[in-house]
């Protein structure tokens, strides 16, 4: 019987009770137990409490999917602090907008990934964020050896311990809040669909091979892990020949990842080792795609959820037909849920008609960490107002398209001023808007068009190579377009949307 606890501290210490030897954690050579992991926490919850980190201050990591990450989003759920994870490969430009928003009082970080130097990114920005505490991962070990938090400080399950940056339709990413109920509920929710399609309840192996920024990785695998007392099998950097390798070697039970990821596994023509239940969600699947991951496992499961329901808020049943999949079926809601379709004015739709999707629950966020105007927007009488449309069937619900103008890139979310901004720094440059241009990989990938000054000369290399020095690698343009004018919107703002599709006309076969 799946346990339900408050909060997310309480699988930790639960486990740890039952099994203190179990494995918890296996990342590349090392392994971790439950007891172990348990006393790590709460050594140091014990070291963030000195530091003068209290319920509700923030503590960010610029860390992959590591035991670190692990441990430090355990010990703030033990504390009350709010973990606020940040993409490894997020560059000095990203870092300082979103740190600057969060004001953590302490950043965990790595030295270094691939090509980002954190250390000199971090001392850089350090004033411009508050001063706070920063520690790298070789002095991690230096904050386990205080005395273990006897305790946990007193909270309530809607208390939040994670913020999640997402797109937004400002120049600053919304940064969504989700509390100790929002994850557990969701986790609750994925688990038992999940075990409703392999038919039986047990602790399996998961890999969590998601990033810490994204709602996949420290809630869809990592929370999901927790509630079912899993082995999780961690990945630091996300490639298909190591997932398969995982999966083979780790006899894992089923495998989440968004048709990107898919598509990229298929890509390398290998064998592909038994699972027994393969989960897709993020983007509508087409026949082709399911045609091949049909012939890898015969089950297939689709769900549908944001950042702002902590993951999956709907899930699709064992008994439905994998075809639906390709029309935009993404499930029934869970329990506890309620998906409404609705017109501009907010009026609910009757079955069939297409509208926007409300969805409210345990899991729904109650909005976004000081953006008091984006909440008003996001969220209505309970509601996550999602941007998406779609319609109903019954309890059904399929997802046909978004009215939102974030780009889609894989499992990443770009959003559009994020970019420009960067493009607007050139001089040459007078107008610039970037939008999502149909990849057969990755679903979306980054193109913008810009329009020079006056006179002036811009190349595509220059535009892109700017990019390259301050955005990740998903968010770089593809592909620079330098037109002579845009397309504008009555407030004479770049319009994206019929720049999009004059584009598509022209471009997209």
């Amino acid at each position: 019987m799946v346990r339900e606890f408050d909060y997310i501290w309480q699988y930790l210490d639960h486990w740890a009770d039952v099994d203190e030897k179990y494995p918890a954690i296996k990342f590349k050579d090392k392994e971790i137990s439950y007891g172990e992991l348990k006393e790590n926490a709460n050594r140091l919850a014990a070291s963030l409490l000195k530091l003068g980190v209290g319920k509700g201050d923030r503590v960010a990591t610029v860390l992959p999917m590591t035991p670190e990450y692990v441990c430090t989003f355990l010990a703030c759920s033990k504390i009350g602090a709010i973990c606020v994870p940040m993409d490894v490969r997020y560059r000095t430009a990203e870092l300082r907008r979103f740190l600057s928003h969060a004001e953590p009082k302490v950043i965990i970080s790595v030295e270094s990934f691939q090509e980002n130097n954190q250390r000199k990114i971090l001392d850089e920005i350090k004033e411009e964020i508050g001063n706070p505490e920063i520690f790298f991962v070789g002095e991690f070990d230096e904050l386990l050896k205080s005395e273990p938090l006897g305790k946990a400080v007193e909270q309530e399950p809607n208390d939040d311990i994670l913020i999640i940056f997402t797109g937004g339709t400002t120049g600053v990413p919304k940064a969504t809040l989700l509390s100790h109920i929002n994850i557990v509920s969701m986790a609750l929710g994925e688990l038992k669909s999940i075990i409703r399609y392999i038919g039986r309840e047990e602790r399996m192996n998961m890999l969590v091979h998601l990033p810490p920024s994204h709602v996949g990785g420290t809630t869809e695998l990592l929370a999901t892990g927790l509630v079912n007392g899993s082995k999780m099998v961690l990945i630091d950097h996300w490639r298909p020949d190591t997932v398969l390798k995982e999966l083979k070697e780790e006899k894992i039970a089923f495998f989440g990842a968004v048709p990107t990821m898919f598509a990229l596994i298929f890509s390398l023509n290998v064998p592909l080792p038994p699972v027994e239940l393969l989960v897709t969600a993020g983007e509508k699947l087409n026949p082709e795609l399911l045609k091949r991951m049909m012939q890898w496992c015969e089950k297939i499961g689709v769900g549908y959820g944001s950042t702002e329901t902590a993951g999956f808020a709907t899930f699709s049943l064992p008994e439905d037909d994998p075809l639906k999949f390709t029309e935009g079926y993404v499930g029934v809601p869970f329990e506890g849920v309620d998906v409404r379709i609705v017109d501009d004015e907010g009026n609910e739709l009757p079955d069939g008609e297409i509208g926007e999707v409300l969805v409210k629950g345990p899991m729904v966020s109650k909005g976004y960490f000081r953006q008091p105007e984006e909440t008003e927007k996001g969220f209505r009488d309970g509601y996550w107002v999602s941007g998406d449309l779609g319609f109903k069937k019954g309890k059904e619900l399929y997802i046909v398209g978004r009215k939102k103008e974030v780009i889609r890139v894989g499992s990443y979310t770009v959003l559009p001023s994020e970019v420009e901004e960067v493009v607007m720094k050139n001089p040459k440059v007078g107008i610039a808007a970037a939008f999502g241009y149909p990849h057969e990989i990755y679903g979306e990938v980054v193109w913008v068009a810009v329009v020079p000054r006056a006179g002036e000369v811009v190349s595509e290399e220059e535009i892109i190579e700017a990019c390259k020095k301050e955005l990740a690698d998903f968010k770089v343009p593809r592909k620079v377009l330098i037109m002579d004018s845009i397309p504008l919107t009555r407030l004479g703002k770049a319009d994206r949307i019929k720049l999009k599709e004059i584009i598509l006309k022209e471009f997209f076969e």
